[in-house]
């Protein structure tokens, strides 16, 4: 075999190998993110009524119950 040929087809699999290797791990990333929001919602389904969730980044508060006199609107 040709050694150019050889390199070329060396890089071309290393590319290649790269791009599925991307792909997988955003894929994977992805689902990840998916079941953590389908769990969250399904908590959040299931609270009583009255209460309330925040979302921060990197954290999630739930308050639980009626709301306080001063998160009333009315």
């Amino acid at each position: 075999m040709d050694p150019v040929l050889g390199g070329g087809l060396l890089t071309l699999w290393g590319l290649l190998f790269r791009l599925l290797h991307i792909w997988v791990a955003s894929r994977t990333e992805l689902r990840r993110t998916e079941i953590q929001q389908q769990g969250l919602s399904e908590r959040v389904r299931h609270l009583p009524p009255g209460s309330r969730l925040l979302e921060r980044p990197g954290s999630v508060e739930i308050v639980t119950g009626a709301q306080p006199a001063e998160f009333r609107r009315g």
